[in-house]
């Protein structure tokens, strides 16, 4: 009998338990937590023997095949109402019953199962089962039979046909139920359903869970369920699908999305389409949303894209330096050719300045007239001009005469501080920055002083209003060499301004000869080269760095010293000239060169024999032994003068010897092959020529005894 309380309400557990109709309360694992007495009658069991117990061990059904699928039946339907949150419906089933005596009675059932959800998840399963075992068994027997059993029997047997195809129809709606929900599960891509305009979520695959971090969304809207969402625009696009019942279809969509509880969201870019879900009448009822999370595809995206930039941005960078290292190479072979051109044609116009200079001193000797005296003295002094500009060009061509040796450069330079400070005037600053632990360099001293006097002179023209004149070195690093230079250590003389600086298009040619940009008149334009030429000549180099308004550096680098420079010892002055009366043999392939020799050694009271190239003189060396030293020429065809001091030396070797030369080859006149050999660089003065014969004769040994008859002119 049903009870109502002293406030007349209603008890539903009293309702619950005197139900005619039999329940059983079950956890989603399938505990039985409660059930009424009428589940107890039909089941033949006390409530303390099965409460707290899971249903197939309490009901554990028969042990055959039969008995098995029937408990796979059942263990089923229960399944489905977990995983979908759903009511399930069995309309007939066969499970027998345990008797508390033993054995089995066999029970037909139509079973509903109905989910108790809170906030989305299933909590309780409400099984409520009807026995049908007689109706089933009337039917049985009516069909056995083959003969009506009566209206009633009739009625029975069609409401159990029809119950069967119903369960039927249900197993068949069951498995493709399945079947989708392993498609919706299984999806690569992340799904969900929405529902209604609030966009509650229905559904929502493991790949749409993974994606907003596993939280729980079921029966939440998205503004409940992803509080990080609104404020990006996406609930505004789903109002407007479900509004207009049109697709959207977004594209590497950023997205901010929680990815654990408590954490700050993270970017992640999505491919997504909202698709409408219509009802029969055409209304939009929900929301499917589908797409997948691009994030690592994009990211892998951008960083090819951005190695591929970095990728043409070194390509470029590769180029242009290619670009500046063919044209550096350009520029060398250039220079290389015009210093190959200049050294030619220094030379040949040195052989003619010798002949001008030396007959204009001879010729001076000869007159006592004062205004022919003046005369010369302007034509030696012009011809003095033209072999310092010879010295130039042959300093371009590489192709001077280098004392190379150990040097200091801090003192060399503070050495020169009075020197530029008289060069460059009162109105220019002179600055140095020498380190202590500077290295010594290999060079020509005297020729490394002419070098930066030129700088600080190009320095002082280029700052006619003053400025700041710096010169500094230092030990260079092996990064920071240029790209002519082989592998070794180096040091750095900068010399820099504050000047007008050179435009772009000028700097290339600034160490070419004759190239200036100075008025007509102030400059030669052979100072930059011949520095260009000096630095390259003892394997260094040389850089140019300048910027309009405001300033040039010029970087020379030249080879660290393997040893500490040698003190210097002061020079004694030579001995009282001696008037040493000898027999000469003049070998030069130049008739201008070798007359002036002829003459001028005459004239100082020499006997004298010449020959025009070096087989003649080698045969004169051989016919005659009173010869008490040559004079040699050494560009000559054929037989070259190094050619000829070595033939010599196998018929003579203690034969002494002076060479002439308009250039001095430095990669052949090494100390191995001239030994003591004194060089006499054309244009020279006759004087000079004479002192180095004079100084040769006396520092060499005795003559040995002529053979008789050998004959003199």
């Amino acid at each position: 009998m049903l009870r109502l309380s002293s406030k007349n309400a209603i008890d539903f557990g009293e309702l619950f338990n005197n139900s005619p109709n039999p329940y059983v309360l079950l956890s989603p694992d399938f505990a039985i937590v409660g059930m009424n007495d009428a589940y107890l009658r039909v089941t033949m069991r006390k409530r303390e023997d099965i409460i707290g117990r899971n249903m197939f061990d309490a009901f554990p059904g028969t042990p055959d095949e039969r008995g098995l699928a029937n408990v796979t039946q059942l263990r089923s339907s229960l399944d489905r109402v977990v995983e979908t949150g759903e009511a399930d419906h069995l309309p007939l089933i066969e499970y027998a019953i345990a008797r508390p005596e033993g054995g089995f009675e066999e029970r037909y059932w139509s079973a509903t199962h109905t989910p108790v959800l809170k906030e989305g998840q299933v909590t309780f399963i409400l099984q409520h089962t009807v026995d049908v075992t007689e109706l089933h068994r009337l039917r049985q027997s009516a069909t056995m039979s083959g003969r009506a059993a009566g209206a009633s029997a009739l009625v029975e047997g069609d409401i159990l046909r029809r119950a069967e195809a119903v369960q039927h129809a249900n197993e068949v709606l069951k498995e493709e139920r399945q079947h989708l929900r392993r498609l919706f599960e299984q999806a690569p891509g992340f799904t969900a359903v929405l529902s209604g305009p609030s966009h509650v979520f229905e559904m929502a695959n493991p790949a749409y869970l993974d994606l907003i971090g596993r939280r729980n969304v079921i029966g939440k809207t998205v503004g409940e369920a992803l509080p990080e969402i609104p404020n990006q625009g996406f609930i505004t696009l789903l109002d407007q699908v479900y509004a207009t019942g049109q697709p959207y279809v977004g594209r590497r969509i950023p997205v901010q999305l929680g990815q654990r509880p408590g954490a700050s969201p993270v970017e992640r870019f999505l491919d997504f389409v909202y698709q409408p879900i219509l009802s029969p009448e055409g209304r939009t009822v929900g929301i499917l949303v589908q797409g997948n999370d691009i994030t690592d595809q994009k990211r892998a995206e951008d960083e090819l894209r951005e190695y591929r930039e970095q990728l043409e941005r070194l390509v470029l960078a590769r180029t242009r330096a290619l670009e500046e290292s063919e044209s550096q190479r350009r520029q060398a072979q250039k220079m290389e050719a015009v210093g190959q051109l200049t050294g030619g044609v220094a030379h040949d116009f040195n052989n003619l300045l010798a002949i001008v200079i030396g007959n204009v001193e001879l010729a001076r000797r000869r007159v006592s007239d004062p205004r022919l005296e003046r005369l010369l003295d302007n034509a030696l002094m012009a011809g003095e001009r033209g072999a310092k500009l010879t010295r130039q060009l042959l300093a371009f061509a590489r192709k001077q005469s280098l004392s190379l040796e150990p040097t200091e450069l801090s003192q060399t330079i503070e050495g020169m501080q009075d020197l530029l400070a008289r060069t460059i005037g009162p109105s220019i600053v002179i600055r140095t920055q020498l380190p202590q632990d500077l290295w010594p360099v290999v060079t020509d001293r005297n020729q490394l002083e002419v070098a930066i006097l030129n700088l600080a002179i190009n320095a002082r023209d280029a700052m006619p209003n003053g400025g700041t004149l710096t010169i500094g070195a230092s030990n260079v690093p092996p990064d920071e060499l240029p790209e002519d230079l082989t592998a070794g250590e180096y040091v750095r003389i900068a010399v820099r301004d504050t000047g007008s600086g050179i435009p772009e298009e000028l700097r290339a040619k600034v160490f070419e000869p004759f190239f200036t940009t100075k008025d007509v008149g102030k400059g030669t334009g052979l100072g930059l080269s011949q520095i260009y030429g000096f630095v390259k000549q003892q394997g260094g180099s040389v850089t140019l760095n300048s910027t309009l308004g405001k300033g040039t550096e010029v970087s020379l680098f030249l080879p660290r010293a393997e040893s500490a420079p040698v003190a210097e010892i002061a020079e004694r002055p030579d001995g009282p000239r001696q008037n040493i009366q000898a027999d000469i043999l003049v070998v030069d392939d130049d008739d201008g060169v070798r007359m002036l020799v002829v003459e001028s050694l005459t004239d100082a009271g020499y006997r004298v024999q010449e020959a025009r190239n070096g087989s003649d003189g080698l045969g004169i060396l051989r016919r005659r032994d009173d010869i008490d030293l040559v004079i040699v020429d050494f560009a000559m065809p054929v037989l070259d003068g190094l050619g000829f001091i070595e033939a010599a030396r196998l018929e003579r070797p203690d034969l002494p010897i002076v060479m002439m030369t308009g250039y001095a080859d430095a990669e052949r006149l090494t100390e191995d092959r001239l030994g003591d050999i004194p060089l006499v660089a054309k244009p020279f003065k006759l004087e000079t020529l004479l002192t180095a014969l004079r100084q040769r004769l006396a520092s060499s040994a005795p003559a040995t005894p002529r053979r008789a008859g050998a004959g003199r002119t």
